[in-house]
């Protein structure tokens, strides 16, 4: 593997980069990208495939000289990071630590501290002091145990004793608390909590404040569920979102929620009805949006028509409805959109439930360009071969193993390998490396023999 593959499988978070550095017996000429990664953000989406702290763990494992990677993550670290470097660093350092290093558990304490002793913690677009506190306190749940627990809360609910203003903290509370109870158990986490409500006047705080505002979300919850939902209402709120610019879609979300749950099918008729009679396109791509995971009562007909209009809101959303149904119209669109619009149309979702044979070249002939392959096509590609068999869809599913941008979508194209019985020996034994869990987890029951391949 040359040094330019190798970057390419270590941003990407494939097992084979792992393997290539378990095996080379000049490991040196891989260093610099490595320390390169680890200062930098490598994650595609954090919030569906994690960090590849991880990951890049067992990298730089394979190295003797440790602290040539250490020194520099810790001077990132100890310095302000956007949230994704700092949950990416977070995780490098807590496994260093728990493998012996010192100079990690010191680093991990001092920004935990340096939280702790805020009387205001930052948050803007990249940087959430409280999100990173709670990283930090996760962290050393697994290194010190419920001493590091109670020290969190305890210094939580100081921070709440001082100054009710710092409430945003407890955002992440919720995480900590189903972190702590993978590690101790439920009951010994909640027996833990318990007594030290008793007697810390600061946890008392804390949880009294929790608990005034879990009733207060409900109350109101409560409350917009007993509001009248009108269809008027939500044309209104998909108009005012087109004119804002997607800015306030998630009010037309809400009314969707409501609405759905206690409309009858002659109202849900009412509501699909209105949304094919909006004159605006952006708004009525916002409607049709609100039938996702609904079948669309007025059938695929109008949904084709919207899916060739040139506004992107309208024909991107009537095609995620389309991929609900069965009908050689729809084929006959996803071929006609992917050969005029390309993959960027979405089109290819339209295959999952329309698929035939003769689609395999069509759809390898796309994907083959792709120097990167977006997360939107991985995903679609999976769909489709793992819910029909093709044996020559091989090179196909192997490009977007090794071209995709997702690692969380990667393992989905490992099942597809298996499903279509593709899946060959040397994919399997690197994706017990790969940067995501799941996959790591899924090769090593491969390979046991646990799951038919």
């Amino acid at each position: 593997m040359n040094k330019r593959a190798f970057s390419r499988a270590l941003r990407l978070g494939l097992g084979s980069a792992i393997v290539e550095l378990k095996n080379s017996e000049n490991k040196t000429e891989y260093r610099e990208i490595v320390q390169r990664y680890c200062l930098r953000d490598i994650s595609y989406d954090w919030q569906a495939e994690g960090s590849k702290g991880y990951y890049l763990f067992q990298a730089i494992s394979f190295y003797s000289e440790i602290d040539y990677f250490e020194i520099s993550m810790i001077e990132k670290y100890l310095s302000r990071c956007e949230n994704r470097l700092f949950y990416q660093l977070t995780e490098i350092l807590s496994h260093l630590a728990r493998n012996g290093s010192s100079l990690s558990k010191e680093t991990l304490n001092k920004k935990y501290n340096y939280f702790a002793s805020k009387k205001s913690q930052i948050i803007n677009a990249t940087v959430d002091e409280g999100f990173q506190w709670n990283l930090v306190a996760t962290s050393l749940l697994s290194i010190d145990g419920l001493a590091a627990f109670k020290r969190y809360v305890t210094d939580l609910g100081k921070l709440l004793e001082e100054s009710p203003k710092n409430k945003h903290v407890l955002y992440y509370y919720d995480w900590l608390i189903t972190e702590a109870e993978c590690m101790f158990g439920k009951k010994r986490t909640s027996i833990f909590l318990e007594k030290m409500y008793k007697n810390s006047a600061a946890v008392k705080a804390l949880v009294d404040t929790l608990r005034a505002d879990d009733q207060l979300s409900n109350q109101q919850q409560e409350s917009f569920e007993h509001k009248q939902i009108t269809i008027e209402k939500i044309l209104q709120a998909a108009n005012e979102a087109a004119i804002k610019e997607f800015e306030h879609y998630g009010a037309v979300t809400r009314l969707r929620q409501v609405f759905m749950k206690n409309a009858s099918d002659e109202d849900i008729l009412k509501l699909a009805c209105a949304v094919l009679c909006e004159e605006n396109d952006s708004a009525k791509g916002f409607l049709l949006r609100l039938f996702l995971h609904k079948p669309f009562p007025l059938g695929p007909a109008p949904l084709i028509e919207c899916a060739l209009s040139n506004n992107k809101v309208l024909s991107e959303n009537a095609i995620a409805l389309l991929e609900e149904f069965k009908d050689k119209r729809i084929h006959n669109l996803a071929i006609e959109l992917l050969t005029t619009r390309g993959l960027n149309s979405f089109a290819l979702g339209l295959l999952k439930k329309n698929y035939k044979k003769t689609d395999d070249d069509v759809i390898y002939r796309f994907v083959k360009k792709l120097t990167k392959v977006p997360q939107h096509v991985q995903r679609d590609i999976a769909d489709i071969y793992c819910s029909h068999r093709s044996l020559v869809a091989y090179p196909t599913l192997l490009h977007v193993y090794q071209r995709g941008e997702c690692s969380h979508c990667r393992e989905r194209v490992l099942k597809a390998m298996i499903h279509c019985g593709v899946l060959p020996h040397c994919i399997l034994e690197e994706c017990l490396y790969d940067s995501y869990e799941g996959t790591r987890i899924l090769a090593k029951r491969l390979i046991k023999g646990r799951v038919k391949c």
